[in-house]
């Protein structure tokens, strides 16, 4: 009884690998995430660990996060750094418009087009390190692409906009789903991200995704 309840193909015990998976791959991104140079390494390797443990069913997610994470540590400096920097920009002209907004300066009109650029550019934004995590490009290329490839697909860059503002707004609100909502979020997020990528694999990749 007991060595059927222990199986690694039981499906109680393939249920429970995937929710420890998602909690620790969930704060293995956080930590990589404390030294704000090396988020885009740990979002790379959340999204490719994400993928390949749930989407392709392959084992050992902890291997996979740690290796990508290396691969793409100095990769990843320059674009977190754009990163930070267009969401800073981009947050703080929604406050600014949302604080006109309420004291009547600005049209409620002009707050919701801001919402919707800012979602596009969240959505651009949530391509940028999958992209750094399948495919090799140089720092101007990968910029080049991620814009090119989110402005070709503008309702999978909108509903990845709308998904990660969603998981920030949740975690912001209420902590604790930042023990699991970051992978949640990367592995819903490869929905809509792998038809993006789906024309510029490789064929065994384009069927695996």
């Amino acid at each position: 009884m007991f060595q059927k309840l222990f199986n690694p193909d039981n499906p109680l015990m393939i249920t429970m690998t995937q929710i420890t998976d998602c909690i620790f791959l969930s704060l293995f991104w956080l930590l990589g995430c404390v030294p704000l140079v090396t988020a885009g390494a740990a979002t790379a390797a959340l999204y490719d660990a994400c993928f390949r443990t749930y989407r392709r069913g392959e084992k050992h997610s902890w291997h996979r996060f740690f290796y990508v994470f290396r691969q793409n540590l100095k990769p990843g400096i320059l674009p977190s750094l754009v990163f930070w920097g267009i969401l800073y920009a981009a947050a703080r002209g929604l406050i600014a418009l949302w604080n006109g907004a309420a004291a009547g300066q600005v049209p409620w009109a002009a707050f919701s087009a801001g919402a919707l650029a800012g979602v596009l550019v969240l959505g651009i934004l949530s391509v940028l390190f999958p992209m750094l995590s399948r495919f090799e490009n140089s720092f101007l290329g990968l910029l080049k692409n991620t814009l090119l490839l989110s402005l070709a697909k503008v309702p999978f860059t909108l509903g990845l906009g709308i998904l990660n503002a969603l998981c920030g707004f949740v975690c912001i609100r209420f902590v604790f789903p930042l023990f699991f909502a970051p992978a949640l979020a990367a592995l819903l997020g490869s929905l809509l991200i792998e038809p993006m990528f789906r024309p510029y694999l490789t064929p065994p990749e384009n069927a695996a995704s």
